[in-house]
């Protein structure tokens, strides 16, 4: 067609129009193995590059724990850190207990509106922009936002200082759903990965096929990916009837571009030990077949070790490197698994450390 190349060229005129559609250049980790698999199809990837993750979920289910999980995975991944704060989740004994730098490569912003959100963040990526362009080498940046839910707008904050309550007439849930699409198009192709947590709201209709929580319009359909994280009480068998220890996280891949949606795991999140980057891997391999179960004793399929879930810790490596090389064959995914199990050790450390849920 010999009116091509006339297009292309009008079209390159126009900024913000690309002509190709790129993977992700690299994954932040949820510091979980078994929930990156949920979220990407791959146990070595959770949140990726130049696009937005939610976390979504009822009060106290771990939205602002995971946050932190992945804010320590992207610090140590060597990504600088603006962690914007509604609810003075982040203050800094917590950041610290679960493993973040807050001395190095970490900006913490205090906030009250959406505008403000989108001031500082818009702020940010044009400095940002305007130094390193789409430079695929650029370094890297993690934006997380907790929470949406608490920011208000403008309008409220005007009824607050004038001491009434009164709504904005659904201004709120337009002004977060245009401030997100906005940033979706914005970090698409920098070295730019966002996170935010949202609150969810009970299901009133059960037939209309929503299920138990409700993930708000403003969050659902701006964002590429959206875990939905819900928990039971983890009882502490130790300590006799009525006592727990932590929770049950249940984290459901309710949207991803990655993989199967849907898919959902359990991971055990003690209070005194923080999330296990292991929880939940021993029955995802049990399920591929990768190790069996026959009483209280597990087999590693591959090299007949056997042993016990309380003796786990040991084995996991093994299970891991097995059930990624899996999951990879059947995506057709490439990895070099030397790389990828460094992280391994260092997770190994992280599990002895102290860190509460919030």
């Amino acid at each position: 067609m010999d009116f091509l190349k006339d297009f292309e060229k009008s079209i390159d005129k126009i900024d913000g129009i690309s002509g190709s559609s790129q993977p992700p250049r690299y994954w932040y980790s949820f510091g979980n193995y078994v929930l990156n698999r949920v979220m990407s199809g791959s146990f070595m990837k959770g949140v990726p590059q130049g696009r937005i993750t939610g976390l979504a979920g009822p009060s106290g289910s771990g939205k602002s724990f995971v946050l932190g999980n992945l804010v320590r995975s992207a610090q140590e991944a060597g990504a600088y850190i603006l962690l914007i704060d509604s609810e003075n989740a982040f203050d800094d004994g917590f950041a610290q207990a679960i493993g973040i730098d807050t001395e190095n490569n970490y900006n913490y912003k205090s906030v009250t509106t959406i505008p403000q959100v989108t001031k500082i963040v818009s702020s940010f990526l044009k400095g940002y922009r305007k130094e390193y362009g789409s430079d695929p080498d650029a370094p890297p940046v993690f934006i997380g936002t907790d929470s949406l839910d608490m920011l208000m707008t403008e309008t409220e904050l005007e009824h607050y200082n004038k001491g009434n309550s009164k709504g904005d007439q659904g201004q709120r849930n337009k002004q977060l759903k245009a401030m997100l699409r906005t940033f979706v198009q914005d970090i698409k192709d920098l070295n730019v990965s966002m996170a935010v947590t949202s609150q969810v709201y009970r299901n009133q209709d059960l037939l209309n096929g929503e299920g138990t929580w409700i993930v708000s319009d403003a969050v659902r359909y701006s964002l590429s990916q959206i875990v939905l994280l819900t928990k039971l009480k983890l009882k502490d068998k130790d300590a006799g009837a009525g006592k727990f220890k932590g929770i049950r996280m249940k984290g459901m891949g309710f949207k991803t571009r990655f993989t199967k949606p849907f898919q959902d795991v359990t991971i055990e999140v003690p209070y005194d030990e923080g999330m296990d980057p292991y929880s939940g891997l021993l029955e995802v391999c049990v399920g591929m077949g990768i190790a069996k179960q026959a009483g209280a004793w597990y087999t590693n399929v591959g090299n007949g070790q056997k042993f016990q879930s309380k003796d786990f810790a040991e084995y996991a490596g093994d299970l891991l490197v097995e059930a990624e090389k899996q999951t990879s064959a059947i995506l057709s995914i490439e990895h070099d698994f030397e790389e990828d199990m460094d992280e391994k050790e260092s997770a190994k450390a992280r599990r002895k450390s102290k860190a509460g849920v919030e």
